[in-house]
């Protein structure tokens, strides 16, 4: 089953050797360490800002944005 690199688009043929990383319960595939390492950094920055958007939601009063 071919799959795309979430980064940089590129086809792959995902094996046991391939980079990979699990996201919200979702394997990604990737073309090189490189573009794992950047999703990583991307999905990491996604996780801050949805418990930041949850963190708003649950304050109350004024809002103070940024982390703890």
């Amino acid at each position: 089953m071919a799959d795309h690199d979430p980064i940089c688009g590129k086809k792959i043929e995902p094996n046991q050797n391939t980079p990979s990383s699990e996201y919200k319960k979702k394997r990604y595939y990737f073309c090189s360490e490189r573009c794992k390492l950047a999703f990583e950094r991307e999905a990491e920055r996604m996780r801050l800002h949805d418990l930041a958007k949850v963190g708003a939601l649950l304050s109350k009063g004024r809002v103070r944005w940024g982390l703890a």
